[in-house]
């Protein structure tokens, strides 16, 4: 007869994948002074290095590439610093977006 317990000394959280385990604000940390993809709650998605953060994910952010959805297609603005009310974000990738990634925001 076979269970399927983990061997003496092991709990049933230790077998399997042990992943390290990563607070989201520490990978935004992470992320300081680099790229980033930043999707909004809307229409909007911004492309920049990120300067800085506070606890409630506002961001400052520099060389921002911005991109709006419009009914005539992709709108783009360059912007040089940003400060990025927190409330309004969706996702985060970091490492910023693929080509692909932007090819399919634009079609």
């Amino acid at each position: 007869m076979s269970t399927d317990l983990p061997p003496s000394g092991e709990s049933s959280e230790d077998v399997g994948m042990s992943l390290p385990q990563i607070m989201p604000l520490e990978l935004v940390d992470k992320c300081i002074g680099e790229k980033l993809w930043i999707i909004m709650k809307g229409d909007k998605e911004l492309v920049g290095t990120l300067r800085g953060f506070d606890d409630y994910v506002n961001m400052v952010l520099e060389d921002v590439t911005e991109y709006e959805t419009t009914p005539d297609g992709i709108a783009t603005n360059e912007l040089s610093t940003v400060l990025l009310n927190g409330n309004n974000i969706a996702m985060l990738v970091p490492g910023g977006p693929d080509e692909d990634s932007l090819a399919a925001t634009a079609s």
